[in-house]
């Protein structure tokens, strides 16, 4: 079933603009900025040479050079931050895990869309976009996702058929631990093989996802699961959502509560940091990241504006409720809110269809 209502994006700037100038912003506070402080072409070097600062060596994986060169390049860039055993503070380690779960409601959302339209659109394919932010930053790619969506559904939303929407919750807990082998290996004292490995698993673990969706909503089909859950989709954002939410909150009275550690270090970008030496490619690895959260809670906010629309939101209240949302819990939370409200028009827009 397909749900046609008004467009909240009339009295509203073309999203092509918008969103195309926040990742334009995205791309050059991220990519330009690692070439500008020397970052980039010292990542590179790391990777030709297989050689991390410390003297570690980069693993091999396939014995194809291409391969193994894209790869090391992923494990070169997140190895620093991983090294918690050498970094001065958590700070590096921390931001990642706020960023890391925030892109987990991101990547439910590709999911979820994903089902609505299998067939056709730029919205199809949810583990190319996870893998295109998760590789290229989430500051450049995600303001792309945002655009399609918006210029794709918010006037014609088609709905998701009743098995795989039932499949959707567990499906969350799925994307949810993901996160681990990027994550888990460092925390747990593992060897540098082992955070290596987990970097690339995590990589391509959003490969994952539709073959275990396929697999949870066909178990659902054959055990005739009819009733199920009344709003699985909503149910699904709010568990990504509260894990991100969990995660930002854990960050943040971290760094309230650590002597060594404040809000700036974690979030805000200091290019001062960023000098020639072993801890050049981690430095430049944080500022990155730094850029990466900051562009990802302008485009949630932006998409929350054309969401929610021009009426709304000169009334003010549900985009001052977004805001709320994004301060308190972290962007992460704030799109899964976003989400789960539009969930809840969609499903209203039906019944009156109905009834009418």
């Amino acid at each position: 079933m397909t749900t046609t209502y008004r467009s909240s994006a009339a009295g509203l700037p073309d999203p092509v603009y918008v969103f195309s100038a926040l990742s334009c912003l995205g791309f050059f506070t991220q990519w330009v900025v690692m070439l500008m402080n020397g970052s980039f072409v010292a990542m590179l070097l790391t990777t030709w040479n297989g050689i991390f600062p410390d003297s570690a060596p980069v693993k091999t994986w396939t014995g194809i050079w291409p391969i193994d060169f894209v790869l090391s390049l992923l494990v070169v860039f997140f190895g620093g931050v991983l090294d918690l055993v050498n970094l001065s503070d958590l700070a590096p380690f921390l931001i990642l895990i706020d960023l890391i779960f925030a892109l987990v409601v991101c990547g439910l959302m590709t999911l979820v869309e994903d089902r609505r339209n299998r067939q056709t659109g730029p919205l199809r394919y949810s583990a190319f976009w996870q893998i295109m932010w998760n590789y290229c930053g989430a500051g450049s790619v995600l303001p792309v996702y945002s655009r399609l969506y918006v210029k794709t559904r918010l006037a014609n939303k088609p709905g998701i058929s009743h098995e795989q929407a039932q499949a959707l919750p567990f499906t969350a807990l799925w994307v949810v631990a993901l996160s681990l082998p990027l994550l888990a290996p460092a925390v747990l004292g593992a060897t540098p093989f082992q955070i290596q490995n987990g970097i690339v698993v995590w990589f391509f673990s959003p490969l994952t996802v539709g073959p275990i969706q396929e697999l949870v909503s066909a178990l659902i089909s054959r055990l005739g699961f009819s009733k199920g859950m009344a709003s699985p989709v909503t149910i699904a954002y709010c568990i990504a959502g509260s894990v991100s939410a969990a995660a930002h909150l854990g960050v943040a009275s971290w760094a309230f509560l650590s002597p060594e550690l404040s809000w700036s270090r974690i979030y805000w970008p200091d290019h001062g940091r960023v000098q020639q030496g072993p801890d050049l490619l981690t430095d430049a690895a944080v500022i990155f990241m730094q850029y990466g959260h900051i562009v990802v809670q302008l485009c949630v906010l932006t998409l929350g504006i054309y969401t929610l629309g021009y009426e709304r939101l000169r009334t003010g209240h549900p985009v001052l409720m977004l805001v709320v949302v994004m301060a308190i819990a972290g962007p992460g939370a704030a799109l899964a809110w976003l989400l789960c409200r539009s969930e809840e028009q969609m499903a209203t827009g039906e019944a009156e269809s109905k009834r009418s």
